[in-house]
């Protein structure tokens, strides 16, 4: 597991300083995934990178606690692709690939149920744009378990909006 996490922070670090950007504002944000096909839920850490013009790259770590019926790790990144802006919304579509930590896979009888698995994922989303405060939503297809899940989540523009200790640097448009 400290393995899987510091291959995320080795990417999202690699990937930030060879990148090429217009907006050179960096997204952190958190959201909840909830998986259809396992019923699961799992928190995540996600960040936002701009690499050029509409496309950027999120690196994402999501973890599924040891309640659900799996219990697992992902850690990696999509690239995404911004179709166009309307008012506040900005659909986007995406495809990256993940490693997974399947830690309970020992339980169950499979030929593909290994602890480590290399899983491709692709869907789309839709970001809201509110300077400071970015909701989105977005859906997921995981091409190797054929599982489709949903994310709800929330990026913060750290850079423009807070500074030091809290204090605001520019008014936040309220919801």
């Amino acid at each position: 597991m400290k393995k899987s996490i510091l291959f995320f922070l080795l990417l999202f670090i690699s990937i930030y300083a060879f990148s090429q950007k217009k907006d050179k504002t960096v997204l952190f944000g958190v959201g909840a995934a909830y998986n259809f096909q396992t019923e699961g839920f799992a928190p995540e850490l996600r960040a936002k990178i701009p690499v050029y013009r509409k496309l950027f790259l999120s690196p994402r770590l999501s973890y599924f606690p040891g309640f659900n019926q799996i219990h697992e790790l992902y850690a990696g990144a999509d690239l995404g692709y911004h179709l166009f802006q309307y008012r506040k919304l900005k659909p986007y579509i995406f495809a990256g690939a993940y490693y997974n930590n399947w830690i309970n896979s020992s339980e169950f009888d499979s030929n593909k149920a290994k602890q480590n698995n290399l899983a491709p994922e692709a869907g789309a989303g839709i970001l809201f744009h509110f300077h400071c405060f970015n909701p989105f939503i977005e859906g997921r297809y995981d091409a190797k378990w054929k599982e489709g899940s949903v994310v709800l989540g929330l990026f913060l523009k750290f850079g423009e909006c807070f500074k030091g200790k809290g204090s605001i640097v520019k008014n936040c448009p309220n919801f």
